[in-house]
């Protein structure tokens, strides 16, 4: 952990770029906890303690490699034959689970989907939205109807 302060200049001059300057910091670090005090001088001003971690968690700043294609005019005719099949198997499984359809799938999965035609399960976990839930549960639905076309 590490340790860093801050003035606030309460100045109609600097009081805008004081905050800034504290505010981009604090986007590029996970805070873990703060002091403050105000001080009285020339011009009086606000000192901020911050203690923080060096960078934001994994989980937060990581960068998604998987493919999403999100315009339907993008697809090929063959390819907007597959998305037709892939929403009317979508609007069955709704049914058939009682929930909504985007609870099955989102139209930009379907169009992904359309456009990758993944054959098999580490193809189909390449495509945005698709995690090891959404497989188990959809994965074998979806290539067996990729298949089938």
């Amino acid at each position: 952990m590490k340790v860093k302060v801050f003035h606030i200049r309460l100045t109609k001059e600097n009081l805008q770029t004081d905050q800034d300057t504290l505010n981009n910091f604090l986007d590029s670090v996970t805070v873990k906890k703060t002091a403050t005090e105000l001080v009285n001088g020339q011009p009086n001003f606000w000192s901020i303690l911050v203690f923080y971690d060096d960078q934001k968690s994994e989980k937060q700043e990581k960068v998604t490699d998987k493919i999403s294609v999100t315009d339907e005019n993008e697809l090929t005719h063959d390819e907007k034959i597959i998305y037709s099949n892939l929403k009317l198997w979508r609007q069955d499984k709704a049914t058939q689970l009682n929930v909504p359809n985007f609870m099955v799938c989102h139209n930009t999965e379907l169009i992904t989907i359309s456009k990758v035609k993944p054959q098999t399960m580490d193809e189909l976990s390449k495509i945005k939205g698709f995690g090891g839930q959404k497989i188990s549960k959809f994965g074998d639905d979806i290539i067996a109807l990729l298949n089938s076309i």
